[in-house]
């Protein structure tokens, strides 16, 4: 069985972000993620897990923390 993948709107649903702050992040911070043979991008676990990661070091940024 292989690796789970998610489409951009399941991965953004389990980030709780829109669809288009996953691209802008992936743009500004030079994300490698994967696609498929049509050029959509997918996400796997450890993809969400990174913007995850992502999003609360961003979201202790702008409230300060760090």
């Amino acid at each position: 069985m292989g690796e789970v993948r998610y489409m951009i709107s399941e991965a953004s649903k389990r980030v709780n972000v829109e669809a288009h702050v996953m691209r802008h992040w992936e743009e500004e911070l030079g994300l490698n993620i994967g696609r498929t043979e049509m050029g959509h991008r997918y996400y796997t676990e450890e993809d969400v897990r990174l913007f995850n990661c992502i999003k609360e070091l961003k979201e202790m940024k702008d409230g300060g923390i760090i």
